[in-house]
């Protein structure tokens, strides 16, 4: 077997925990030889590394590729959205949503580039070296649901780095430096069909489902979940022209997932399903269809810290703020528009809205870990100004996040902040959903009934009416474009949507806020709606520029 003369990362783990909880190490140095294929445990402890390497919405450095102490600090790509606003300093307030982006400098685009790489590399190596492994340390099955895992997950981020650069080299063996490391990019139209016939020919390797030490390894519903994201960002406006049989394509695959015997559906459980999904690790959860892994106290995240608003000035720096652009998108239970709906109040802005939004945002009366947040800003006296009074690091639009983020978090003492360990959701059975919806609209003239049930079934769970009926594909287009924004809310879809929709328009639109104002003699509240910041959006950066020093290395990278 060839000797591997390189540094690689495995996470280091007691020999006596199960696979499950491997999934969930941070990474550490290691140096690789022949024993580690000679060591089943070895080589289950490489698997469980490389999914312990994938980035996701939890975990991006804010401050620069390596910055650890800024992970997630502002760092889910949907606050350079109309959906949030980030911290001041931020690249994504100076850089992204400024329109400022270059090869240079873009922390963001580096950080992406390299750690997907890093991945990639890792599942090179399985897929070149697990094969070769003795039947007596890996039995034949294993070897191939090892190495169908690898093809996935490089699969997985080759479509990370297509959606976020629009190409990218397609490598499919570990490289050496004695090999030609100039490797032309591969456009994104070809990324697709190699995610294609990945799934196509490896998916029937993956189990359905995987329970006890196996819960979190990727199943056959990932990779065909994958298949069908990647054929629905292939059909988008951003990479074709109105193609219908790319849209129906992609409808396919995602009804293909719909149809699985694995068990997928809603999560319906308690009083509060759409914000509990995110927390519920159980066998109950069957919405979950791929996830990055966190656990207590081994490998925990810290949004908690970097996103929380909090009341009591405990030490969270609140460097996410959900804004009025997005507030302003929830309907009113009566399945309207605020716009639509002439029993809404602006005055109680907050009244009979859509379930989905008291389980994502904190605003002004509601009660968040004890505390009634406060969002007053008093003109007359300042000092009666509430305990959230919008500006920097405390909701600045006038709001906090509250989807993902645990109210009683699990250690105060770790990290300097709120340890989390609930997983972030790659793909769950409401994006497929979504999915076929938007596809199956876009291959047709006008929306058929299984449209409409698609995404009466995701508003049900959270009590919105039915969509009436006879919309045209145009009004059905604008709702599916709305249900993703809510549904999918900081699962950093909306950062992609709106390149792949190529709707620069929305991108460039002002950042407003909730501004509460207690200056009337009889106590009332005054609610305006105000501009925080100005966006800017050219058109030029649907996809983000490749990092100059990579340009470097390999000149064919260029345009």
């Amino acid at each position: 077997m060839k000797k591997l003369n390189k540094y690689i990362i495995l996470g280091l783990l007691a020999l006596s925990t199960g696979c499950s909880d491997m999934l969930d190490v941070q990474p550490t140095t290691f140096i690789s030889d022949e024993a580690i294929w000679e060591d089943a445990n070895l080589i289950n402890q490489f698997v469980a590394n490389t999914y312990g390497s994938m980035l996701c919405g939890f975990n991006r450095c804010t401050a620069g590729y390596g910055q650890t102490w800024s992970m997630s600090w502002a760092g889910n790509l949907d606050a350079a959205t109309d959906d949030f606003a980030s911290v001041a300093d931020s690249p994504i307030y100076t850089q992204l949503n400024k329109d400022a982006i270059t090869a240079q400098s873009c922390p963001f685009a580096e950080e992406i580039w390299t750690q997907e790489y890093i991945v990639i590399r890792k599942c090179n190596i399985l897929i070149q070296q697990v094969p070769g492994v003795s039947e007596g340390v890996l039995t034949d099955d294993v070897k191939k649901r090892i190495v169908a895992e690898a093809r996935f997950l490089r699969a997985f981020c080759y479509f990370e780095l297509a959606r976020t650069f629009g190409k990218a080299p397609l490598i499919e063996v570990p490289q050496e430096l004695t090999d030609e490391l100039k490797v032309a990019p591969t456009d994104f139209a070809g990324i697709v069909d190699f995610i294609v016939n990945e799934c196509n020919n490896y998916a029937n390797d993956l189990e359905l489902n995987y329970e006890g030490d196996m819960a979190g390894h990727a199943t056959k519903g990932a990779f065909m979940a994958l298949k069908s994201r990647a054929l629905l960002y292939l059909a988008s406006p951003l990479n074709s022209a109105d193609d219908q049989e790319k849209w129906a394509a992609a409808a396919q695959a995602a009804k293909d997932v719909m149809e699985l015997p694995a068990g997928y559906e809603l999560y319906r459980e308690g009083a509060t399903p759409y914000y509990t999904v995110a927390f519920d690790k159980t066998t109950a959860n069957k919405e979950i269809i791929f996830e990055r892994r966190f656990s207590f106290p081994e490998a925990p995240h810290n949004i908690h810290m970097m996103w929380s608003l909090d009341a009591m000035d405990a030490g969270s720096w609140n460097g996410l703020y959900p804004t009025q652009n997005l507030v302003s998108a929830y309907e009113t239970t009566n399945g309207l528009s605020i716009d639509e709906d002439p029993t809404y109040d602006a005055q109680h802005p907050y009244d009979n809205l859509d379930a989905r939004f008291y389980q994502s945002i904190i605003y002004n009366g509601s009660v968040w870990e004890g505390n009634n947040m406060s969002m007053v800003t008093n003109v007359v006296n300042p000092q009666k100004s509430g305990s959230c009074e919008p500006k920097i690091g405390k909701a600045r639009c006038g709001y906090g996040p509250k989807k993902f983020m645990e109210e009683l978090p699990t250690s105060t003492n770790l990290y300097g902040g709120y340890a989390q360990s609930n997983n972030f959701p790659y793909f769950r059975y409401a994006e497929i959903l979504l999915n076929y919806a938007e596809a199956q609209n876009e291959a047709l003239s006008a929306p058929d009934q299984s449209v409409y049930d698609a995404i009466n079934e995701i508003r049900d769970r959270s009590g919105q009416p039915d969509l009436q009926a006879g919309l045209t594909k145009e009004q059905m287009r604008a709702k599916i474009k709305n249900e993703r924004r809510i549904e999918l809310l900081l699962e950093e879809h909306r950062f992609y949507d709106l390149r792949r929709w190529k709707d620069g328009e929305v991108l460039a639109q002002p950042i407003m806020g909730m501004r509460v104002y207690d200056d009337h003699d009889d106590g009332n509240l005054r609610y305006s709606i105000e501009k925080v910041e100005d966006r800017v959006f050219t058109g030029q950066n649907y996809y983000l520029p490749i990092p100059l020093k990579e340009q470097e290395r390999n000149p064919l990278l260029k345009d």
